[in-house]
This record gives structure tokens, C-alpha cells and sequence, in this order.
């Protein structure tokens, strides 16, 4: 059976075939230059039929309708090569005829034919017609030419007669007036008019002719003087033409009502739309210029009463947009241009659309040195305007607006400040010096905002080296409220180092392009708003290079060891709070010191962080497309703006969501105390999982350190002596092949020059070629990073293979990735038997020097014991965890019970997290009391060779004191009561542990099972004798039911008949045993429990219109994390 469905698009192909083409055709009106009384004038565009479409056509011009059937010139009918018709034109009877068409050419009238179709409609004729072959070629269309000046016709076209002129000038206005009535609404809309003066001499009667483009739109015949039916409304053009277009009128005047209209009168050509002054403009990365726009048309509205609330909306469409909202794109994808926040478009209201309006356009850095100067078309559009029925300002789109954009990155060409090593220091203008002094201090600090990049300094000195002299151990960066620190020591001290196990990591980032953050090994990098780029490299115990690339915002306007980067190094040693330099280093470098118990540190406990005290215009990239007219301007083509500065760098990396946490934002609450701010280290960490312990002592300092104190001078040791430091530093950093390679392309000899001056430096400091190889790694990190910025040096020019910045990135990784791997983007890719930054260790050998937090104990009443951190140096993220399962009983340390394996969860580079297996035991200890559980841990590399064990111990620490070196377990005095029995005491000794309890003393010694160690109030069976018992408990309740009710029944039918008492004598008692009692705090539910409340700092809160999810924010973390919201149907639980 034939679907009718099937059969639709065959009934349609019929329908639009068998349609008779006298009412189914393509009017083509007012082309009186087809004509073959018309000569094609130098400033005409030749008609070109070579872009019409196949089909039915009528055309109706004053000059003739239909096909000329004579042969007319070349040149003629507005065309080069003009198309006409052999034969004669059908009548009526004749129907629908097939006729061939010639094309004049050079050397005939007839050079080539088409074959069309003619049919006769009665009181017109519609034509079949085809492309024409060629350009320049077009149909003749009737044989009339238009009247000269001085002649007029009914037609406005021959044949003409002469009458006396009556010149009327006209001109297009346009003004709000009263649109059709809608229901109860009167609205307003946009109508133009032809005026002119009234001829002395009257009455007469006017024709008035509109044109739009060029194109006649509509014609007035014979009407008195300004009559509204001359108008042209909205009707007549909307949705055939859109704004931005140029409108036009004639008018001709009549001696009487219906006799020869006169001469044509036409107006000035009038601008319809909005324009801005100027179609070309140039900006300045960084600066910004306003477009100035008119506005010639006005914006109607659904009703006259609300006037002053309609508006019309154009939004910037850039011709690159974002592909999506919520990532920026890349520096060579990216807009060139930014746009003020307050809107990116602009809004033309009813009630004063007259006025002009402007549009701040801001030249936006893209970090590159460009290639050449680059430009950009802007492009304002609208969409459906609900406010002005008439829908005149409907989808308008200006012509583009062209600017060029000029590059000013290259004036931060070739700087960077850095503390290398010891640390060696250099300023943005390049002036080296040593930084000789401890502390916490301030490298850059911006003027305009509170951004700053703090370096802290410590004492290099362990065990086995005789170094002297500071070393770098931690980097702070602070971008408003938000705040990053990465710390490698402990103390702050001249006579001893104290690196620490775990690095301290602060994350308080509070939204993920506020402060970028792209965590890598050994280099990190921060992106700060400003555009300016932080990147440090870490190692074990060291931070050994910071290197810090300014933007072209930062010039004048920063400050901090760093300096300014203003091409003038004679300003830069000046120490904070003066106006000129100091020669002597150690007073330029102590006077940025932070002491970091003061509110202005950075790796302190009281850091003070509150937004800047002043708005910042936003600057932000235009993108997203509107979803009706309703929405305020600012919710569109508005996407990821820039807090501070019109250096929007926007890369689709975003700091990743494990770093950020909520942060309050301060901005417009200024007058906030520094002390109503909890930001404690606490606060601070990524995670309040009770399981996530760092064990991270705060930095202190040195009792014996004093800030005034200037180290000595550092003298040569180890047999070491310049010249032999020079040779040896000279053959290191000359034959670096890659220092050679980039110098092809970048200035080098300088920084080569410094390189080694640093190298000799390092080995008198430490006397030792320790610090050799982190030296050139720098130096190669600065000409990768260098050549990065050259926009040209990502071509291949078409005859290479790869690019500079290609062949670079091969060939500065450090150590030449040991020849263990390949260097693809300055990253070392090892093979499969290697591991590392530089892939120099072998995959075979485990971690070592690790080590658990707390001692390797897990207490049930502060923790969930579900996972641990680990603490250690990992060379790479993939590393396999080896679990084996053990239970403390009366014997000590049982077996291993069960064995598990996983992969490590990588949390950073000295850090990483093991999950323990839900269900541990597969196989229970055979002793009768368990006190505790635990695991032994194991880490390797390849999951074949682990390294050393790590003990961890599981167990109630509000029952008992456990030992991970000993395994005993020891019992409180001070365990909760559980139970109250008659059961008689006893006494229990295990190995090296006394446990002593009786029926009215604590909690006894229980049997454990289930995933994690339980507490004894709620013991659990594993899950083979959790089956068995389940099916004898339920065997011995059936046999007791099925005993209760036969036994109901014989009493039932036995009992004595008497009446029953009416109450009982209030003399009996109930005795009921009390259940016992659940600590609910130690209960594994398989789910993790929120922190216990905080009662001291919990205070009442008052009532909130806020949301759920504002409200979530503030509410105050108990155990009972649960919160339900009808109205919104939003649940959730904590």
C-alpha cells in the first residue's frame, strides 16, 4: 500500500508544474532600461540575465512590456549584448508558444539563440525565460525611452509632449505617526515623506513615485496637495528591503485631476539607518577609540503611552565570534577587538532616537609580535524588534566598519625578570644583580590593582653541600581575592634549610579565568589578567627559576624588584617608598621585604585580601547571539570579560576546577573589616574531605634570623677557582645546541653573556656544578618562550616541513630528555621504560623517601578512612598503589587478609591519594577480637617493582591508643558506654597488649567486618558469614512465629471464661533494657560525612530571600548537611 505521506513531494512537483503561469510568475517592475529605446550610459551597471533563474516572468515598466521582436543595437536595452525574439508575440487563442531568442554580437544580430516559452494572459503576457549564456547580456523589454526634461507623457516615457515646467523640490523626511490600531493599542511608526512646496498657479494634483535602492517601490497618481496617501508606510517596504538602505522620491504635478502629469522632480538620495562617521578607523593595541553613529530613522512603538520604553537593540556580530560562550579562543582566533561591558552594541530608544551614539572600541593585546599590523571589520545587526510592530528595524545589518589595528607587543620584546638559582636576579631593562638576602619579597606589584607576584628566599644549606647563600622556595601570586602559593620550605633562615616533605599548595582561586592557572612538570604557568605571565620551575626542594613576562599594560604602571619596564634602567633599583635609585643592592632588596605575620604577606597566616577599592571597566568579547527582544543588551554578545585592563588574554586553558573554590566577592563592599575575613590556611586547602590531610606546618621563622643582617661574601671552595669555573661554564652554555639554534632567530648574546656570568657565580656559591644544568635550562626557557611571542615563526613559508617554533620545541628540553625520549613543544615524551621530567629515571625503580600523614594512624572519629595522601617526589601521574589488608587482633598483627591494587589519584608533584577498596577482607583473622585494621602500602612505577612499605592504621581513637610501629592497641578508660549486661568479668591478654573489661565497664574488644575497620558499638560480618547467619536468623524467627501462634491458639481455646479487668492496678512495672548506644559519628553509611559543626563560630542567621544555591553558601556546615526546597523541587544532601 502507497503511503500518502509518500506521494506529497510527488503531488507538489505536479502542482508547481501543471500551475498556469499567468498567475504563477516573478513580477520584475520599473526596468525601464531594458528598453530598446534606452542606450547603456557609461555610469550604468549592464543588465546581466546570466544570474536569472529558470522560470515564468512578467515585467511592467512604462517603457513597454513585453519582448522587443526586432533586432536592436549592441549597447542598446542597458545591456552590451542584447537578447531578442524571433517571430511575432501570441494572442490569447494562441496559447502558450515556443519561440527562440537571439543574442546581438559583433558580428551579427542573431551570434546565438536560446528557446523560451511565451503565453498570452489576456492584458499581458508572461515569458518562459532562461539564464543568459554570458555577462553583459540581457532580455529587451518594450521600445520606449523616457521623456527628456522639457516633455512629460501620462507614462512618463514617449511618446512625449512639451508643457510648462513646475518645479516643486522635494525632500524625504521621516517622522513617528499613528500605525494601524492593534486591539487597545495605538501603536507608532516610522513613515517617510516626499515634501515640497505648494506651486504658485494651483490648484494641482501630484503623482509622487518612491524609490528604494533605485528600485520604484511604489506611485501616487493624482492627489491634492500633502496628502498622507503619498506617503510611504511601513507596509510598502518592510521585508522586502531592511534599513541602511537610501530612499528617494518624485514628484510630478498635474494642471486637473487625472490630465498629463509634468516632469519628474527628484528629491536628494536620504540615508535610511544608522551610519557611523567614518567606514575606515585605527586603534592601537591597548587603546581605545569611539565610533561616532547617526541615526536618520525613527524606532516605533506597540503603543504611544510607552514610549519612553521602546527601544531598538544592534548587537556587534563580529564576522570570527567564539564558537561557544564559556572559552575564549586562542591568540590567533581570538577577535582583535574588545568592547566596554556597559554593552556591546547599541540601544536606540523611541523617545529620543535622534540622538547619535557611540561605540568604544579597545585594540586588544593578542601577545604575539605580530607579522604586520592586522585589521578587523565590525559588523552592528539586529534581530526581531517585539517592540515596534511595524518591524522597521528588524534585521539590519550597517556596512562593515574596518579597522587596523596596530601592534605594540613588540615593545616588550626581549623582557623578562627572573630569580635564577641562588637566586641571580635580572630587572625587566635587563639589569643582572644577586639577590643576597632571606625573606618573603615583592618581585612585581601592579599600581593600578591589587595583583602582586611575591618570591620567598631561604638557606640553601643541607646535609653533604657547603653552599652559601639564599635560595628560592616559594612563589605567591595574588590577583584581587584570589591567591596562589606553591612553597618548598619551612622556615625562613641564613644558617639551615627545611624542606618540606609535602609542598604547600594554596589554591584560592575564585573564578577560572580571574587567575589562569596551567600546573605542569617541572614548569608552571599563571596567566594574570593584566596579560603579564608568570612561569616557575620547581624541583624536590627548590623553586629554581621564577621568571616573570610583563605585558604592554605593565609599562609605568608596576613596580617590585622587577622594576619598570620603560626602556630606562636608570629607575630601576628604586627602593619602595622613594623616587630615586640606590646603588647598593642589599638596601633596594631589603626595602621590598614582607614580614609574614603582617597582613600584606603572602605565605603568612594573615594575609589581608579584599578587592580593589575602585570600579575597573570591563572589557569583553562579543559572541553570543540573542534569544528574543525582551533580554537587556548586556546579556548578549557579551562573553568572558576582563576585570582590569582591556588585555583580555584568553587561551581555552582555564584553571582547572579543583583549584577554585567560592570565594565572597568584595567588589562595592569596601568598608568590610580585614578581620571579619576567615582566609586561615584551613579555608585555603582544595578539599574539606576529612581524609585530604596535608600535615603542612606554617612557614616560620629562624629565632635566630635578623632582617638586618647581610650575608658575607661567598669565597671559592672545593679546589674551584674563576678560571677553571669559566672554562667550564663557557663549554656548557656555548655548545647547547639549542642556545645556538635560537639565536638564529632572536637576540641571544646577552642573556648567553649573563648564563655564564651566572654559572661561574653558582659554582663559587655552592662549589659545585650543581646549579650548571638548571642555568641553561632557563636560558632555553626564555628562547622558547621568546620565540613564541614571533607570530611569523608559526609559518612553514610553504617549503619547510615544520615551523621555527616546531623545531625549537624539539630541542630545548631539559637535559636533551636524556636520550631516553623524544622533545616535542619543550615537553619530554619518554619511553616506555623511562619516567621523569627528563625521562632519566628508570621506570623499574619505585618511589622512595615516601611517607603517609599522621603518622601513618587514621582515627574514625576525625576521618572517614576511606583513602589517604601519600608524600613523596613523583615523576609522573600514572602510579600504581599496592594494598594489603590486615586486622589488629589479641595476637598483634594478623596476616594479610586480602590484597588490592589501584592507581593513584596524582595531586601534584610531591602529593599524591590512594582509595582503599570498599570491601578490604575476603578472608577474616581467626582471633575472636579486633581492636583495629589497616594496610600496608606499596608504590611503583611499572606495577611490578614497589618500593618500600608505608603502614597505615585504621581504629576508634575514642576507644583506644594504637601504635603503627608496635601494632598494639591500647584501651581508653574513657570509651563510651556501650552495653549493660550481668555478664561476669574477665581478663584477656594479647601480646604486649592488657585489656581488662566487665559488665558494667567500656566497650569490650569486638569482631570487625565490612569495607573499613567499624566501631565496636555496631559490629559486621563479613559478607560469606553474612549470608549464613541471615539465613539461620531467618529460619529461628520463622520456627518462633510459627510457635507463637500455635501457641495463641491453644490458649485461645483453653483459657477459663471470665471478664477481663478493666485497668490494670498501677502497681506493676515494666522493666525495658536500654538500647545501646550509637555513636552515629563513627557509622560507615557508604557515604562521606560533612565536618563536624563548628558551635563557637555558628551564629544566628537571619532571613534570606536568597536562592537555594546563595543560601547553601553561607549556611553553616554541620553534620546534618540536608536542605529541601519545594517551591524549586531542589534536593540535595550533603
Amino acid at each position: 500500500m502507497i503511503s500518502p505521506i509518500s506521494i506529497l513531494p510527488v503531488l507538489c512537483l505536479l502542482q508547481y508544474t501543471l500551475a498556469d503561469p499567468c498567475t504563477s510568475y516573478t513580477l520584475l517592475s520599473g526596468q525601464y532600461k531594458r528598453s530598446g529605446g534606452y542606450t547603456l550610459q557609461s555610469s550604468d551597471t549592464a543588465v546581466s540575465d546570466n544570474f536569472l533563474s529558470t522560470g515564468w516572468y512578467r515585467f511592467d515598466s512604462g517603457a513597454g512590456n513585453d519582448m522587443v521582436t526586432s533586432a536592436p543595437a549592441m549597447s542598446q536595452c542597458g545591456t552590451l549584448f542584447p537578447m531578442w525574439m524571433q517571430g511575432t508575440l501570441p494572442s490569447d487563442a494562441d496559447g502558450e508558444v515556443t519561440r527562440t531568442v537571439c543574442i546581438v554580437g559583433f558580428a551579427n544580430s542573431c551570434d546565438s539563440t536560446l528557446t523560451i516559452r511565451v503565453k498570452s494572459c489576456g492584458g499581458y503576457r508572461v515569458y518562459y525565460l532562461v539564464p543568459a549564456p554570458q555577462t553583459a547580456t540581457g532580455y529587451c523589454i518594450g521600445e520606449e525611452s523616457p521623456c527628456p526634461s522639457d516633455q512629460t507623457s501620462a507614462s512618463g516615457f514617449t511618446p512625449c509632449q512639451a508643457l510648462s515646467p513646475v518645479n516643486t523640490a522635494p525632500s524625504v523626511n521621516v517622522s513617528l505617526e499613528y500605525g494601524q490600531q492593534l486591539a487597545q493599542y495605538q501603536p507608532l511608526e516610522a513613515v517617510f515623506k516626499c515634501l515640497h512646496m505648494e506651486p504658485s498657479g494651483g490648484p494641482y494634483w501630484y503623482d509622487t513615485y518612491w524609490y528604494i535602492n533605485k528600485d520604484e517601490v511604489k506611485v501616487i497618481e493624482s492627489k491634492p496637495y500633502q496628502d498622507n496617501q503619498s506617503w510611504l508606510y511601513p507596509r510598502d517596504w518592510v521585508h522586502k528591503y531592511n534599513l541602511n538602505m537610501v530612499v528617494k522620491c518624485s514628484v510630478r504635478v498635474r494642471f486637473s485631476d487625472g490630465g498629463t502629469p509634468g516632469h519628474h522632480n527628484y528629491s536628494m538620495e536620504f540615508q535610511a539607518g544608522i551610519f557611523p562617521s567614518s567606514s575606515t578607523y585605527s586603534v592601537k593595541e591597548g587603546e581605545t577609540m569611539s565610533i561616532e553613529l547617526t541615526v536618520s530613522v525613527p524606532v516605533g512603538c506597540f503603543n504611544i503611552g510607552f514610549k519612553e520604553g521602546c527601544f531598538a537593540h544592534l548587537y556587534i556580530f563580529t564576522p570570527e565570534y567564539q564558537d561557544q560562550v564559556g572559552a575564549c579562543q586562542n591568540y590567533t582566533e581570538q577577535g582583535p577587538v574588545s568592547f566596554d561591558d556597559k554593552a556591546c552594541g547599541i540601544e536606540i530608544r523611541s523617545s529620543s532616537w535622534w540622538l547619535s551614539k557611540t561605540l568604544n572600541v579597545t585594540g586588544k593585546t593578542d601577545g604575539f609580535i605580530n607579522a604586520k599590523d592586522r585589521d578587523v571589520f565590525i559588523r552592528l545587526g539586529s534581530e526581531r524588534n517585539g517592540m515596534d510592530p511595524s518591524g522597521v528595524w528588524d534585521n539590519v545589518t550597517i556596512p562593515d566598519i574596518k579597522v587596523f589595528l596596530y601592534d605594540v607587543d613588540k615593545g616588550m620584546n626581549n623582557k623578562l625578570c627572573y630569580a635564577r638559582t641562588d637566586p641571580r636576579m635580572e630587572t625587566f631593562d635587563k639589569k643582572y644583580w644577586t639577590a643576597q638576602l632571606a625573606g618573603e619579597f615583592i618581585m612585581y606589584r601592579d599600581l593600578r590593582r591589587k595583583i602582586s607576584v611575591h618570591a620567598l628566599f631561604s638557606s640553601c644549606t643541607w646535609d653533604g653541600w657547603l653552599g652559601q647563600g639564599p635560595c628560592g622556595c616559594g612563589i605567591a601570586v595574588r590577583v584581587e581575592n584570589s591567591l596562589f602559593v606553591h612553597r618548598t620550605c619551612g622556615e625562613i633562615s641564613y644558617r639551615y634549610s627545611t624542606p618540606l616533605i609535602h609542598h604547600d599548595t594554596v589554591y584560592h582561586v575564585c573564578d577560572n579565568r580571574h587567575i589562569v592557572v596551567e600546573t605542569g612538570n617541572p614548569w608552571t604557568k599563571i596567566t594574570l589578567p593584566t596579560g603579564a605571565i608568570v612561569n616557575y620551575r620547581v624541583g624536590h626542594r627548590w623553586l629554581y627559576n621564577i621568571h616573570i613576562t610583563p605585558s604592554i599594560f605593565d609599562e609605568d604602571n608596576v613596580d617590585g624588584l622587577c622594576g619598570n619596564p620603560n626602556n630606562d634602567d636608570t629607575d630601576d633599583f628604586i627602593p619602595q617608598g622613594s623616587t630615586s635609585a640606590t646603588p647598593d643592592k642589599n638596601v633596594f632588596q631589603s626595602s621590598w621585604r614582607v614580614a609574614i605575620n603582617s597582613t600584606m604577606s603572602l605565605f603568612g597566616p594573615n594575609p589581608m585580601l579584599k578587592s580593589s577599592d575602585f570600579e575597573l571597566q570591563k572589557y569583553c568579547e562579543c559572541a553570543t547571539k540573542v534569544s528574543n527582544y525582551t533580554d537587556p543588551l548586556s546579556n548578549h554578545y557579551t562573553a568572558n570579560c576582563s576585570i582590569a585592563t582591556p588585555a583580555l588574554i584568553c587561551s581555552r586553558k582555564t584553571t582547572s576546577e579543583s583549584f577554585t573554590s567560592t570565594c565572597e566577592n568584595y567588589q562595592n563592599r569596601y568598608k568590610r573589616e580585614a578581620n571579619d575575613m576567615d582566609f586561615s590556611h584551613e579555608i585555603l586547602r582544595r578539599s574539606v574531605d576529612s581524609d585530604d590531610v596535608t600535615d603542612i606546618p606554617p612557614l616560620t621563622v629562624d629565632p635566630q634570623f635578623d632582617p638586618n643582617f647581610i650575608p658575607p661574601t661567598p669565597t671559592w671552595k672545593n679546589g674551584w677557582t674563576e678560571s677553571t669555573a669559566r672554562s667550564h661554564c663557557e663549554n656548557a652554555v656555548l655548545s647547547d645546541p639549542a642556545r645556538a639554534e635560537c639565536q638564529k632567530y632572536i637576540p641571544m648574546e646577552n642573556r648567553t653573556n649573563i648564563a655564564i656570568e651566572e654559572c661561574i657565580l653558582d659554582i663559587r656559591d655552592a662549589g659545585t656544578t650543581e646549579f650548571t644544568s638548571y642555568t641553561i635550562e632557563s636560558l632555553k626557557q626564555f628562547c622558547f618562550e621568546e620565540i613564541k611571542k614571533y607570530e611569523i615563526y608559526y609559518d612553514t613559508n610553504g617549503t619547510q616541513t615544520e615551523s621555527v617554533v616546531d623545531r625549537i620545541g624539539k630541542i630545548v628540553c631539559p637535559n636533551n630528555c636524556s636520550d631516553n625520549g623524544v622533545c616535542t613543544g619543550g615537553v619530554c615524551i619518554c619511553s616506555a621504560s623511562f619516567v621523569g621530567f627528563d625521562c632519566s629515571h628508570t621506570k623499574s625503580t619505585p618511589p622512595t623517601n615516601t611517607s603517609l600523614p599522621e603518622n601513618g594512624l587514621c582515627t574514625t572519629s576525625k576521618r572517614e578512612c576511606a583513602k589517604t595522601n601519600i608524600y613523596g617526589y613523583f615523576l609522573e601521574e600514572n602510579i600504581h598503589v599496592k594494598l594489603n589488608y590486615f586486622e589488629i587482633t589479641d595476637s598483634g598483627k594478623s596476616a594479610v587478609l586480602s590484597t588490592h591494587t589501584t592507581v593513584a589519584t596524582y595531586i601534584g608533584l610531591t602529593i599524591i591519594r590512594a582509595d582503599f577498596p570498599m570491601n578490604s577482607r575476603r578472608k577474616r583473622s581467626s582471633s575472636a577480637n579486633v581492636y583495629g585494621s589497616g594496610f600496608d602500602i606499596n608504590l611503583s612505577y611499572d606495577g611490578v617493582n614497589y618500593g618500600d612499605t608505608m603502614t597505615l592504621i585504621i581504629y576508634n581513637d575514642e576507644c583506644y591508643n594504637c601504635n603503627a610501629s608496635t601494632f598494639e592497641c591500647t584501651l581508653k578508660p574513657s570509651c563510651p558506654t556501650a552495653t549493660t549486661t550481668t555478664a561476669t568479668t574477665t581478663e584477656q591478654t594479647t601480646s604486649g597488649t592488657r585489656s581488662t573489661w566487665s559488665a558494667t565497664s567500656q566497650t569490650p574488644p569486638t569482631k570487625q567486618g565490612g569495607g573499613r575497620w567499624q566501631p565496636p558499638e555496631k559490629p559486621e560480618s563479613d559478607e560469606e558469614e553474612n549470608v549464613h547467619m541471615g539465613l539461620i536468623l531467618t529460619l529461628i524467627v520463622l520456627a518462633v512465629l510459627i510457635l507463637a501462634v500455635v501457641s495463641a491458639l491453644l490458649y485461645m481455646k483453653l483459657r477459663p471464661s471470665r471478664k477481663p479487668s478493666p485497668m490494670t492496678d498501677g502497681t506493676s512495672t515494666v522493666e525495658c533494657s536500654q538500647p545501646p548506644r550509637q555513636h552515629y559519628d563513627t557509622i560507615s553509611q557508604g557515604r562521606s560525612r560533612s565536618p563536624p559543626p563548628r558551635y563557637d563560630t555558628i551564629s544566628p542567621v537571619p532571613h534570606s530571600d536568597k536562592t537555594p544555591t546563595e543560601q547553601s553558601e553561607s549556611r553553616p556546615q554541620t553534620a546534618s548537611g540536608i536542605h529541601v526546597y519545594f517551591e524549586n523541587k531542589a534536593y540535595s544532601d550533603n
